[in-house]
């Protein structure tokens, strides 16, 4: 222009709001101070990283009991070691949680497994309940009956375990085999078709049958009569009477006792009575 103003010149002056214009330009925003992340925001130097955050020095996480107090909580209950609000100190589990090692509310002392289990089993016991001497065992068959016949034996041979069997023999031969598997631990075998009359006696092991054993002061059966049979078993070995005289014993060649679970009856017999006691 002819008088020497020129739009540099004032768009250059200071104070001129023009400039000031320009300067907001990079800011969308407009209109805040530097430093500032949104309107409200705290100002530089405070450290706060949000509205009612604890300041400076304070390691609580969020607000709650003593907040500005400057105590490191990371939860409720200070000082207590709580899990959460409410929960019981003293190292307990759960609300109402015995102390002492009891495993849950009620729980008896004194090794019981159980509540109201009487103790740990005596001498000779294998499992709750399990007869003293003199007792008959507890589901062991009793009375007449049809040959073949199996009885069973819950816990296996136990040191005492007595077999009682009352019959009639009627034929060449009978069977009385104590099994533990498809394993027979005793074979008792009386038989009335071999001259002399014999009790034979074996093991069979995975299918074969070992040495058999046939020496006996006497044979003690005779056909039509009737006569008693008992088999104590004892850790050593088991012991034979017929009509309360003794007849035989058979040393173990089966360890496992406890794997004898049935003792069968077969053969040319009539059984009238049968039970199982321990002496």
């Amino acid at each position: 222009m002819s008088d020497g103003f020129s739009l540099d010149d004032a768009l250059s002056g200071q104070g001129n709001a023009n400039t000031q214009q320009s300067q907001n330009l990079n800011n969308p925003w407009g209109g805040q101070n530097p430093g500032q992340q949104y309107p409200g925001f705290p100002g530089p130097g405070q450290g706060q990283q949000y509205p009612g955050f604890p300041g400076p020095g304070q390691a609580q996480q969020f607000p709650g009991p003593g907040q500005g107090q400057g105590q490191p909580q990371q939860f409720p209950g200070p000082g207590q070691g709580q899990q959460y609000p409410g929960f019981p100190p003293g190292g307990q589990q759960y609300p109402g949680m015995p102390a002492g090692g009891q495993q849950y509310p009620g729980m008896p002392a004194g090794g019981q497994q159980y509540p109201g289990y009487p103790g740990f089993p005596g001498p000779g016991q294998s499992y709750p309940g399990a007869p003293t001497a003199g007792q008959t065992v507890p589901s062991a068959p009793s009375g007449p009956m049809k040959v073949p016949c199996e009885i069973p034996l819950p816990v296996g041979c136990t040191k005492g375990l007595m077999l009682n069997i009352s019959g009639v023999p009627n034929g060449k031969r009978f069977v009385i085999d104590f099994k533990e598997g498809n394993d027979i631990a005793l074979h008792f075998n009386p038989r009335f078709d071999e001259n002399p009359n014999v009790i034979v006696r074996n093991t069979m092991t995975r299918g074969q049958w070992g040495k058999e054993e046939r020496e006996c002061p006497k044979f003690p059966f005779q056909k039509g009569q009737p006569f008693r049979l008992q088999i104590l078993f004892e850790p050593e070995a088991f012991k034979v009477a017929v009509n309360n005289e003794n007849i035989c014993q058979y040393k173990h060649r089966l360890r496992n006792f406890s794997g004898i679970k049935s003792i069968c009856i077969s053969g040319d017999v009539t059984i009238t009575d049968t039970s199982l006691t321990t002496v």
